[in-house]
């Protein structure tokens, strides 16, 4: 394996002091591990099946580059236990559902299912989980050895309930629910244009897309999946999926945050307005601790969850969707910051504050981004990348 240490002298700062001061070390030839294996998980699209891109745990302290894997990928990884799952679909490739070490990004074992195409993947009941095209696969987490594989009525999304070891696939059809023990599917419904990773939460399931012709945030039950309320928002579904937690479902809705509420679907309140007609709305929106956190092409910002007051922001666009929220710092992809001007970085910033902690610089070049969002456990940020054509983690070494 050959694990690239291209490392990145990084502080813990806030940004005006940084600014100017990265420098880059010269490519080495040795394999480095984390100071430890990292803890946590970030099992799926959102970190879980509510999509608040939360996590308990802490970031690294520093962003540099301690290992990347051979193995092709430009999907989404997920994490647990120690060991990070991704596949190497692509039409060019085997299309492989693939384990490394978390710690050293060893790889542990290797599955091809002879696939390609738009995938994801999940952990849940000690079975990594991948759905594409019109199938289901579910292997042991272990070896990688396939338990059991369903036919579904086809894959735009992907997201497993722990608590009842439920998982549900999202297509241009509808939702179908299958056991993570066994394959066997529980209920499926029949509601098109659901083209949003759907939220779970106290036994229903949110979700987000054109029912009927109409912009609609639709609730059904997890149990049965029988329709339990039908809202019609003010404009098409926008790109981000929605959110679900105590404080109700968090959707953007013609370019604002607004919270509807779980039972009834009611719209409770607006939080925050990202601009006029014409503006981008946000590619993604976190949910922790009374702070809703917001990324797009016009920055990041946070505001209180209950009343909109904006607690920080940035104005460097996010280029790409994703956003990890742990508990003392949010990290995300950025472009062309005051701190790196020119380059695409992994960015990370003190989540009251929204001072930059630490950055991870892209050499300039032909579309170096990252190519799915990061995933975030206890001392380590995982992510893929044209520029390693795979999996890096980012740590303290």
């Amino acid at each position: 394996m050959n694990r690239r240490t291209f490392l990145s002298t990084t502080a813990v700062v806030g940004a005006s002091a940084l600014s100017g001061c990265l420098s880059m070390l010269p490519m080495s030839d040795s394999n480095t591990s984390l100071p430890a294996v990292p803890t946590g998980a970030w099992t799926q699209y959102g970190a879980d099946e509510t999509n608040t891109f939360t996590t308990t745990v802490s970031a690294p302290s520093q962003g540099n580059l301690a290992w990347t894997s051979d193995a092709f990928t430009r999907w989404q990884p997920v994490v647990s236990d120690g060991t990070v799952y991704t596949t190497n679909f692509d039409p060019s490739h085997d299309g492989s559902a693939i384990a490394l070490d978390a710690q050293d990004g060893t790889e542990q074992w290797r599955t091809t299912l002879d696939a390609s195409g738009e995938n994801a993947t999940i952990v849940v009941d000690d079975r990594c989980i991948v759905g594409y095209d019109s199938e289901l696969v579910a292997l042991d987490v272990q070896t990688g050895e396939r338990v059991w594989t369903e036919p579904t009525n086809g894959f735009e999304h992907l997201v497993a309930d722990e608590a009842t070891g439920t998982v549900l696939v999202a297509s241009e059809i509808g939702i179908e629910a299958f056991s993570a023990a066994t394959g066997e599917k529980r209920w499926e419904t029949f509601t098109s244009g659901l083209d949003r990773t759907p939220a779970v939460y106290d036994g229903r399931v949110f979700t987000v897309g054109d029912v009927d012709g109409a912009p609609s945030l639709v609730a059904c039950s997890l149990a049965d999946g029988s329709n339990r309320w039908q809202r019609e928002l003010a404009a098409a579904p926008e790109s981000t999926a929605p959110v679900a937690t105590q404080e109700g479902v968090f959707v953007s809705d013609d370019r604002t945050l607004v919270v509807h509420d779980r039972d009834t679907g009611d719209r409770i309140r607006e939080l925050h307005s990202f601009g006029e007609d014409g503006d981008v709305p946000p590619r993604t929106v976190a949910v922790d601790g009374g702070t809703v956190f917001a990324t797009g092409s016009y920055g990041a910002v946070a505001v209180d969850s209950d009343t909109g007051t904006e607690r920080w922001h940035r104005d460097t666009p996010v280029y790409k969707p994703g956003i990890c929220v742990g508990s003392e710092t949010v990290v995300f992809p950025i472009e062309s910051p005051e701190f790196s001007p020119g380059k695409k970085t992994i960015s990370a910033f003190d989540r009251e504050s929204g001072e930059m902690r630490w950055h991870y610089s892209f050499d300039p070049g032909f579309h170096h981004q990252v190519t799915s969002p990061p995933a975030l456990v206890d001392g380590a940020v995982f992510f893929t990348a044209t520029h390693i054509d795979g999996l890096g983690a980012l740590g303290d070494v």
